[in-house]
């Protein structure tokens, strides 16, 4: 069992994700409160979202190509992916907020429940679909 668990740990775990961690939550940082200023002016679920995800997103991109995952593949193939990943949590991100407010909870919480549920699936999706990494040939 103890091999099976650090097999699993090797294959998942490592420094990429603690460098993720890192740019996940200063990119949040960024959405959260680009989010909690303009609600109120703007009083939309929808162009709110949109604003604040858009600059995280475009910030997220960039920390996580070059730093986090360190990925080889050009900007053309690794962003059209990212692009889908993006608008898929955007909508999940403002379906969620949405349903929250209409429900009458403070758009400060609503804005930090769609985390509990993208933050998760997110690592994997980026790291072994986004920016997934050529193998490379030890021989060569």
């Amino acid at each position: 069992m103890k091999f099976i668990s650090s097999a699993f740990r090797v294959k998942f775990f490592h420094k990429s994700m603690f460098r993720w961690g890192a740019v996940g939550i200063f990119t949040n940082a960024i959405d959260y409160f680009l989010f909690i200023s303009l609600y109120g002016p703007i009083e939309s679920v929808f162009l709110t979202n949109l604003i604040s995800a858009s600059i995280a997103t475009t910030i997220n991109y960039i920390f996580h190509h070059r730093w986090t995952f360190r990925s080889d593949q050009n900007h053309a193939s690794s962003g059209a992916k990212y692009l889908v990943n993006l608008i898929f949590w955007w909508l999940v991100s403002t379906l969620i907020i949405k349903s929250l407010l209409v429900l009458n909870i403070d758009p400060k919480i609503a804005k930090l429940m769609p985390f509990v549920f993208i933050v998760p699936i997110n690592y994997f999706v980026l790291n072994y679909i986004v920016f997934k990494q050529k193998p490379k040939n030890p021989l060569f």
